[in-house]
């Protein structure tokens, strides 16, 4: 089995044509696998952290979960493996969710609050307060935990990637979250940066003469997602030098779909809006256009995603997989980008072969396979299978 891997391995370094090294990663690893994983031919490991573990209470760090880490990132390393670090700011504390004014507000007056594991997240966007609890948080973490990491992921919304919460929420649809007293400008307390709203008390669907309001509405709202997005690149940066591997999940808003929306006056009534892309910020040209630090790394989350009315050869970008998609955005960036991806998790031996397709195809510079465990579950996919899904056609 263990060779079977390696020359899956072998295969995506020869058909990545990279000057450095394939990165062939797992979520969700375990320490006592490190060395079957190393020997099967794995490369990297994501490394996951939660912040309610990490800091219990304010200004208190929980020794015996970092004693824990250090043990098991030492289990690893030992074995040769690489670590990319997960921050697990989506993870936060019970205490900061009940700072003033912690969670997003959307138009109809509703609180996101979502008790599902990875989905319970915070107002980083316009609380100010909260993101300078993160910087104290990152700051604790680098100090305790070192900088010998192949990696950094960031993102900070839903499951640690770029997002806003919900489209739909409490029963409501067509939410956008954008509607708390920072974001309005009813309280001080606004990051650096961003600004309240610029019309004020307008909501999604009013109607707006030639749609001036739903246009300065959503390139606020989606600036202030940017703003965040590129206040992470910047606080890490002060602490990490390598690289910063930025998570974009689902399908993203592609070319056309925005003006469409805003000639409606984000009603909720385009496809992009229906699918939730627009109310979620999934503007990925916008925030990958913006980036200035050449080794920020673009990363998919959702490799395997393959509805009926893709089409991969088509000139209409919005029919591309999500992919294909960001490493057009990625490679026409000036420096280009690396790209990694991760598949979205199940879906079997088929989702392992679109998978390994893609790879090949788009010439990723990694594969971060979701989950783990999945290997080691009696059913396939197993280790095994990596080999024949790799094998050259």
């Amino acid at each position: 089995m263990s060779r079977l891997l390696f020359a899956f391995a072998a295969c995506l370094l020869a058909v990545s044509a990279r000057a450095e090294p394939f990165q062939l990663g797992i979520l969700q690893p375990t320490p006592a696998r490190a060395a079957e994983l190393k020997a099967a031919g794995v490369s990297h490991v994501v490394f996951a952290v939660s912040w309610d573990r990490f800091q219990p209470k304010p200004d208190t760090i929980g020794t015996a979960y970092v004693a824990q880490l250090r043990a098991d990132a030492d289990a690893y390393r030992a074995a040769g493996l690489r670590l990319v670090l997960g921050l697990g700011v989506q993870y936060p504390p019970d205490w900061l969710r009940n700072l003033p004014d912690a969670r997003f507000v959307n138009q109809h007056g509703d609180a996101y609050i979502n008790r599902a594991s990875g989905k319970n997240v915070v107002n980083f966007v316009f609380n100010n307060a909260l993101r300078e609890r993160q910087r104290d948080y990152l700051a604790a973490l680098f100090k305790h935990l070192g900088t010998d990491w192949a990696g950094v992921r960031l993102g900070g919304g839903w499951y640690g990637e770029v997002n806003y919460p919900d489209a739909s929420f409490a029963g409501k649809s067509n939410c956008y979250w954008a509607f708390d007293p920072f974001a309005q400008g009813a309280k001080p307390g606004l990051p650096a940066g961003v600004k309240p709203s610029p019309v004020r008390g307008w909501r999604p669907g009013d109607p707006s003469t030639d749609h001036a309001s739903a246009r300065l509405f959503i390139d606020w709202y989606l600036d202030s997602q940017k703003n965040y997005h590129d206040w992470q690149i910047a606080t890490v940066r002060r602490h990490y030098a390598g690289p910063l591997m930025m998570l974009y999940p689902s399908w993203g808003i592609r070319p056309g779909q925005l003006d469409a929306a805003i000639a409606a006056d984000l009603a909720g009534t385009t496809p992009a809006e229906k699918n939730g892309e627009i109310q979620r910020g999934f503007d990925f040209a916008r925030f990958i256009g913006g980036i200035r630090d050449p080794h920020v790394w673009v990363q998919c989350t959702w490799l395997d995603s393959n509805p009926e009315w893709s089409d991969e050869a088509s000139s209409d970008s919005a029919r591309w997989s999500p992919p294909k998609y960001l490493a057009s955005l990625a490679r026409q960036h000036r420096p280009p980008l690396r790209v990694t991806a991760e598949n979205t998790g199940g879906g079997g031996v088929p989702a392992l072969n679109l998978t390994a397709k893609r790879v090949r195809e788009l010439k990723l510079d990694g594969l971060y396979w979701a989950f783990g465990p999945d290997l080691f579950d009696g059913k396939p996919p197993e280790l095994a299978d990596f080999a024949t899904a790799l094998a050259p056609k």
